[in-house]
């Protein structure tokens, strides 16, 4: 019989995480404080174009962008990419996860009220639950923050299972992390959920990975995906056969 397991992204996929992300950045670079009043056409925009952030230093270049209503986002953000400065970034990175920290210790209730698990969580955990699958989070969200949202909304999932930014920093990207956790792990084959199509593609070349496009995510413009109850459907089908 085959080994086989589930691979998921956290942002986007489990959580919409959006709002949360949307606001400490907000903090970050325009100092607006985290209950102040959101401009919607601002987080539009944030949403539209989140897709091109698949690593928390990314942000760095990413928020002038929207904050300052720039045009040419993909062309700008990709041209800002070039032109990296690392201890800046490291800066930034601190910066936003000091924040995230502050406003949970200090303002649990309304963080809380941030992240809002999409139906995809609820049937995710139901599976896990019944059938006890192999699943496995791959997210460059922090660990603490995955595993404090997991315990807000009553999932017991264990947390050596959580591969977050710390530990996914050590690879040149999910397919990676993923092929390599399955050789580790003697897993034959493997689904795998995100929302962001570099992460997808970064397993084309791995055969015995399958991958979910996650429509209800920050996917981009344009992206051919799978909503919610079509992924659902494909990851039932791959633990039936």
């Amino acid at each position: 019989m085959e080994n086989k397991a589930l691979f998921l992204d956290y942002d986007g996929v489990l959580f919409d995480t959006l709002l949360e992300v949307y606001i400490v950045n907000r903090f970050i670079y325009s100092k607006k404080d985290f209950f102040e009043k959101v401009d919607k056409d601002e987080y539009n925009l944030y949403s539209k174009y989140k897709f091109l952030v698949y690593n928390i230093w990314m942000f760095y270049y990413y928020n002038p962008l929207i904050f300052e209503h720039k045009e040419d986002i993909v062309s700008s953000f990709q041209d800002a990419l070039l032109k990296r400065d690392i201890k800046k970034e490291e800066k930034y990175c601190s910066d936003f996860l000091n924040i995230r920290s502050e406003l949970i210790k200090n303002h649990y209730d309304f963080w809380k009220n941030l992240e809002k698990p999409f139906e995809f969580f609820a049937e995710i955990k139901k599976l896990y639950e019944t059938k006890n699958i192999n699943l496995i989070i791959a997210s460059k969200k922090n660990k603490s923050s995955i595993v404090e949202r997991f315990k807000a909304n009553n999932f017991d999932f264990c947390d050596k299972y959580i591969f977050a930014r710390e530990a996914l920093d050590k690879y040149s990207s999910k397919g990676e992390f993923i092929e390599e956790y399955m050789k580790l792990n003697n897993i034959d084959k493997a689904i795998f959920v995100d929302d962001n199509p570099n992460n997808i593609k970064s397993c084309e070349k791995y055969d015995n990975i399958q991958t979910i496009l996650a429509l209800w995510g920050n996917s981009g413009i344009n992206s051919k995906g799978l909503n919610q109850e079509e992924a659902i459907f494909e990851i039932n089908n791959f633990f039936s056969k």
